[in-house]
């Protein structure tokens, strides 16, 4: 059943799809990037740095749902993508009876962000307890003595096509059924504004749209919800709370610590290629190291020693 869903979804898009000709040369060529909308501004600011070396390549970066992104690639309607997730069995499967070949690299590494009303009293809480939450076992603040709080847990994250919701349900948690959700999000700000304007509110984003700065309208939201820490293993045979930090998803103590992914698909290498490599390189990881992620290949610098002459 899911293969049919998806063929469906495929021929749809093949009618409403982009279908301006991409270029076939990494300095002149023409790219449309499809991304995760809570990672578009690290893209744009990515397309700028590659811009900057090949002023002549026209690269367009849209934000839309990880999703589409896939379906748009197995359709060959776009040649690269950046999502946060892997692709899934029903993805390759469709993408291998196309006859595509797709290029998978890891290009940095992101944490996922609880994040509650400034009402709320909790300082953190346990991989278990979002999962009750999740799930719907757990629906009242009141059985979370430490919140504070009364009324209903009104839990807010984006639809379920984002790579977010897929990540949370089906790689984190493993739910059984559908989350249980009091409100579905357009955006990973749209999170951040429900849960300012709802005690009771609870939302979960990336760490990348967290600390994003593109858009300052965007930061006094910020300013009216709080982020948790997540309790972990301490090694010790005991627990610990963990912070959303680079530190902590470099070394992966944060629980909820994922990766980024660029997949790319064309017949011969062409744009596409070439950007891929410069967001892999080192100027490219270098973006997601000033933006507050872990880069998947860390940026070093070489320092040339010389003798000064006798």
């Amino acid at each position: 059943m899911k293969s049919v869903i998806l063929v469906s979804v495929l021929v749809t898009l093949s009618v409403v799809s982009c279908t301006r000709r991409q270029g076939s040369d990494i300095r002149t060529g023409a790219l449309d990037v499809l991304v995760t909308e809570s990672h578009l501004p690290l893209v744009q600011r990515l397309v700028a740095d590659y811009g900057s070396v090949y002023p002549e390549a026209v690269i367009t970066p849209r934000g839309t749902t990880t999703r589409a992104a896939f379906v748009d690639m197995i359709n060959d309607s776009v040649h690269c993508v950046v999502v946060d997730r892997r692709m899934n069995d029903e993805e390759r499967n469709a993408a291998a009876e196309g006859k595509l070949t797709v290029i998978e690299t890891e290009i940095a590494r992101d944490g996922l962000a609880v994040l509650v009303h400034p009402s709320n009293n909790l300082s953190s809480l346990s991989m278990e307890t979002i999962r009750r939450i999740l799930s719907g076992e757990t629906g009242l603040w009141n059985s979370i003595p430490e919140s504070k709080i009364k009324g209903v847990i009104e839990l807010c994250l984006t639809g379920k096509n984002s790579g977010m919701y897929e990540l949370l349900t089906r790689h984190f948690f493993k739910l059984e059924k559908e989350a249980s959700l009091a409100a579905i999000a357009t955006s990973q700000q749209g999170i951040i504004d429900y849960v300012a304007a709802h005690p009771e509110g609870i939302g979960i984003i990336s760490y990348a749209a967290w600390r994003d700065t593109s858009r300052p309208g965007d930061q006094a939201g910020k300013r009216k919800v709080r982020m948790l820490d997540l309790v972990a293993p301490d090694g010790r045979g005991g627990e610990v709370a963990v912070q959303l930090n680079q530190r902590n998803i470099y070394d992966r103590t944060y629980p909820l610590t994922y990766s980024l992914f660029m997949y790319t698909s064309e017949r011969t290498p062409g744009t596409a290629y070439g950007f891929s490599a410069f967001v892999a390189g080192d100027v490219g990881q270098r973006v997601f190291l000033y933006a507050g992620l872990v880069p998947k290949a860390m940026p070093y610098r070489t320092i040339q020693l010389t003798q000064e002459p006798m």
